[in-house]
């Protein structure tokens, strides 16, 4: 007697909050194994191991997952609403800033090289992004004045040695601190998405120096890290926006920066495995296109995430969400987190801004660099100091 369908689903606890596991799980007629993984790990799994897992909430590896053959082309023609995708396609070809790599690498094309003009088939869906940026308690502006430009020099600042927190992935935390450093230290380096072996040198010795100082008060690894380091004593830390949806639903008064130099921009899309076939490969379909609906993509709204289409998105969601999340506008209502928990004040304005506004200051996507092997030594030997 055979097994019972079971989906594999890889993606990290950002992008699946307890809400989203639980609606895919009743709407879905098999059932769906959810692996949360929160560092490299899960991409370390994903090239290694593509038997597996059956689907992967992929950020910024497209190309690197690819090129190691762990995932498979998909389909348009099943796919729920491909004429939005196609249709955002056509508007962002010749703009390399448009959500990153996403279009610039999401269609197969006819050499078996990844590009942006449309074919009928594309190696990942795109699914859901944004920006981040760090956030600090009210209290930090007692050392810079209000009104002072948010800056990520702050990270470094010597006013707020012992009370700063940095993330430990290594590739989002080396484009953060490759910002802090150039704002802090007066520099510019050519490409903060692509550092040269020296570049790296300079950043981590920076970072190196400032932990022997005891700069760092703590280095987190999730979402849920991130919230509980603001509760022990950081003034102010890179965050994510569930950890701050977190700390507000708890009455923290956590101020989300705007930076003056720009955002750090990031998408997750959704693969499916190379080794999936037959039912697999249908619940796999079955999956993505449950996105599609927009139900998921509404719960990480309330998170502060965009929808890749969000005209998808705005049915389940009230006008009041949608004109504070999108439109930019105060909040008409209390709003809550995915959880339920209050976290938006009425009145209230989003930090940047409407939802063009926000994109329009991207100043580096998450991306892979060309000496990661590099990057990924000196990081551990910062982690390891």
């Amino acid at each position: 007697m055979s097994q019972p369908l079971k989906l594999r689903v890889i993606g990290r606890s950002e992008v699946l909050p307890r809400p989203v596991l639980e609606l895919a799980a009743a709407d879905l007629p098999f059932d769906i194994e959810f692996e949360l993984i929160d560092s490299v790990k899960g991409l370390q799994r994903v090239v290694s191991s593509p038997d597996t897992f059956d689907v992967y909430h992929q950020w910024h590896t497209v190309d690197l997952i690819w090129t190691a053959r762990a995932i498979q082309a998909i389909d348009l023609s099943r796919i729920d609403h491909a004429d939005l995708i196609r249709g955002q396609a056509y508007e962002r070809q010749g703009d390399a800033r448009a959500m990153g790599s996403v279009f610039n690498q999401l269609f197969l094309q006819p050499s078996g090289a990844l590009g942006s003009t449309p074919t009928g088939r594309i190696v990942m869906l795109p699914l859901l992004h944004g920006v981040d940026a760090f956030a600090y308690l009210p209290s930090v502006l007692k050392e810079f004045g209000n009104g002072t430009p948010n800056s990520w020099g702050w990270l470094l600042d010597p006013r707020l040695a012992g009370r700063v927190a940095i993330m430990s992935d290594p590739v989002l935390g080396m484009i953060e601190a490759a910002l802090a450093v150039e704002a802090s230290e007066d520099i510019r380096f050519a490409e903060v998405g692509n550092l040269t072996v020296e570049e790296i040198d300079t950043v981590v010795d920076i970072l190196l120096r400032k932990k022997k100082l005891g700069h760092f008060k703590t280095i987190w690894s999730n979402y849920l890290e991130c919230a509980r380091s603001m509760q022990r004593g950081v003034v102010l830390q890179s965050m994510f926006s569930p950890a701050l949806a977190m700390l507000r639903s708890q009455g923290v008064p956590v101020i989300a920066a705007v930076p003056r130099e720009g955002y750090r921009g990031w998408h997750v899309d959704l693969c499916i495995s190379s080794a999936a076939t037959g039912e697999r490969l249908d619940a796999a379909y079955a999956y993505l296109n449950w996105w599609m609906n927009g139900k998921g993509g509404a719960v990480t709204t309330r998170q502060g995430y965009y929808f890749a289409q969000p005209e998808l998105v705005r049915p389940h969601l009230s006008a009041a969400e949608w004109d504070y999340w999108y439109a930019g506008k105060p909040a008409e209502a209390v709003l809550t987190d995915p959880l339920g928990q209050p976290m938006v004040a009425l009145g209230e304005v989003r930090e940047g801004g409407s939802y063009f506004e926000r994109m329009s200051r991207v100043r580096v996507w998450n991306a892979f660099m060309d000496e990661h092997t590099y990057l990924v030594r000196r990081w551990r030997e910062f982690l390891e100091a």
